[in-house]
């Protein structure tokens, strides 16, 4: 899933709880005067950094989003970084916009300015829309949530770098230093895991022959993000059938980049004449779950304040929607728009 050849894996009960972890054993154990994050983090990183700078005296940076692409430019983060920054965290992809970043420039630019400069990454939007390649973008430490791809609930997932393996750690006295598993976990979770590695690979199956599960697993992310790219924009366009959202009088797409190959299928929209929670409910009883994402909410206020936004709804599909489940949502949408 992540093609790494050193390194340890981390679990805990949530993707949060490994993202504390990692950034609070970087603050403290690597000498440096600041930290740098961006405003667009989940809160379970943003927090974490927060907290963790606070305790070790450290000074937080925090990369500005671009209202354009609903991301953070490379410029933007790398700017903040310079000899005395510790660690860098970064999103691969908004859980509100949808918006990747260039995480393969990011480690390339900062690691120009710091070579030894400890990066980790939060995946946890992105696992179930793309591929990751450690070797490829050589980070410290990643997460993800195997919930977001229809893995157990109550588990979280890290890798952790070798050298950030060896950071002093929680561990027991007869294990490698490098270990950072405490007790046993339980194995369903890594059975689960499993099958959803062996869905993906046989996607991978119906248009490669190799015998490699890496490469069938990355085949298959491929056209899983292949497939949910040309749904969003049936979404945004409309179909022959329907008309998209771009096109729905009275509704608005948030933070609309026009290039789909910089944005996981993530939609942030809203209406002229209904407020979102009230069109989250109209949605449900449509039969289309969505999401309010508001001021008034620690999880996405400091991303919609950034983005000079009162709130949205966010839409997010997967790869097992079709061409219908699409026009329905439409039709739903102009529904909703002309109630």
């Amino acid at each position: 899933m992540l093609n790494f050849d050193t390194g340890s894996i981390v679990t805990s009960y949530t993707a949060s709880m490994v993202m504390f972890d990692m950034v609070r054993l970087v603050m403290e154990n690597i000498p440096g005067g600041n930290v740098v994050t961006t405003m667009l983090e989940h809160p379970s990183a943003y927090d974490a950094m927060v907290f963790f700078a606070e305790q070790n005296g450290k000074e937080l940076r925090v990369a500005k989003t671009n209202p354009l692409t609903g991301g953070v430019d490379v410029e933007e983060i790398t700017r903040l970084i310079d000899e005395d920054t510790c660690l860098l965290t970064f999103m691969y992809a908004s859980n509100v916009s949808g918006a990747l970043l260039d995480e393969q420039k990011i480690v390339e630019q900062a690691r120009k300015i710091k070579p030894d400069l400890y990066i980790v990454a939060d995946a946890v939007q992105h696992a179930p829309h793309g591929v990751i390649d450690v070797t490829k973008v050589p980070v410290d430490g990643i997460n993800f949530a195997p919930y977001k791809f229809f893995g157990p609930r109550g588990f979280g997932v890290g890798y952790v770098s070798e050298r950030l393996s060896k950071i002093p750690h929680n561990k027991l006295i007869a294990k490698p230093q490098g270990c950072w598993q405490l007790g046993s976990p339980a194995p369903a979770h890594f059975a689960a895991l499993t099958e959803v590695v062996n869905y993906v690979c046989w996607i991978g199956e119906k248009f490669n022959t190799s015998n490699n599960r890496r490469a069938l697993f990355v085949e298959g992310m491929e056209r899983i993000k292949l497939h949910e790219r040309a749904l969003m924009n049936a979404m945004l366009e409309g179909t022959e059938n329907t008309e998209g959202l771009r096109h729905i009088a009275g509704a608005h797409v948030y933070l609309d980049y026009k290039d789909l190959t910089k944005k996981d299928f993530i939609m942030a929209i809203g209406f002229d004449n209904i407020e979102y929670k009230k069109a989250v409910d109209m949605y449900e009883e449509l039969g289309i779950i969505a999401f309010e994402r508001l001021l008034s909410s620690p999880y996405s206020s400091r991303m919609l304040e950034s983005f000079d936004l009162k709130g949205a709804i966010r839409v997010s599909p997967i790869h097992c929607h079709n061409l219908q489940d699409i026009e329905e949502f439409l039709t739903a949408t102009k529904a909703i728009s002309n109630s």
